[in-house]
């Protein structure tokens, strides 16, 4: 499953970024979305989110 992955480190900074997820339960890929996120960022960043938004993506609608 694709998955567009925001969320805001502070009120001006913004990051969009595309995920994919062998899980198709928004509550797994939720959980995911957060590893990456303390991956990619640090796990203070994932306790101190401004913002937070994670959208399934229809992968058959490719253009």
């Amino acid at each position: 499953m694709l998955y567009r992955l925001t969320f805001a480190l502070n009120h001006e900074e913004i990051v969009t970024m595309e995920m994919t997820s062998d899980k198709d339960d928004i509550i797994v890929a939720t959980e995911e979305a957060f590893d990456v996120i303390e991956k990619e960022y640090g796990a203070n960043v994932v306790l101190n989110l401004v913002a937070f938004n994670l959208l399934k993506v229809d992968a058959t609608n490719k253009q």
